[in-house]
């Protein structure tokens, strides 16, 4: 697995540490992390709703909170759930741009094993790293 939830930062929360080989594995690794931190089988999530995204942000770690939070509010305001990612990240002269799709579909209480209700991303301890030629990233949710 690509990512663990690590006990020893926060109980209240879901803290989650993600390690990928490439900048969008771990932007979808942590798109799945947030996910299965709502509900228990990714598996279970069908593919039958496409949307678009475009985002654009200063910096990567930036970019990483806006695309999570984005998840977060489609689920709140759209009751969707994602779990099939194809996007391309570019660094522009001075942002960074995230444009694809994302797949998924409405949550089904009756089909979807549901866990925790994530509200928000949190800033607190958020990081964005690469380590040699891999990629790490560190964020709390609040639940």
């Amino acid at each position: 697995m690509p990512y663990s939830y690590r006990e020893d930062i926060s109980i209240a929360d879901a803290a989650i540490e993600v390690t990928a080989n490439s900048l969008e594995e771990l932007f979808i690794d942590s798109a799945k992390a947030l996910t299965n931190t709502m509900i228990d089988n990714l598996d279970s999530i069908k593919c039958n709703k496409k949307s678009k995204i475009h985002i654009l942000s200063p910096t990567i770690e930036f970019l990483l909170f806006e695309f999570l939070e984005k998840l977060i509010i489609l689920k709140d305001a759209e009751i969707l759930l994602f779990n099939k990612f194809q996007f391309k990240i570019t660094e522009l002269s001075n942002e960074f741009l995230l444009d694809g799709k994302i797949y998924g579909e409405k949550i089904n209480q009756n089909k979807h094993e549901l866990c925790a209700d994530v509200k928000a991303i949190t800033f607190h301890m958020f990081k964005v790293e690469r380590i040699n030629n891999n990629w790490k990233a560190n964020f709390i949710l609040d639940i």
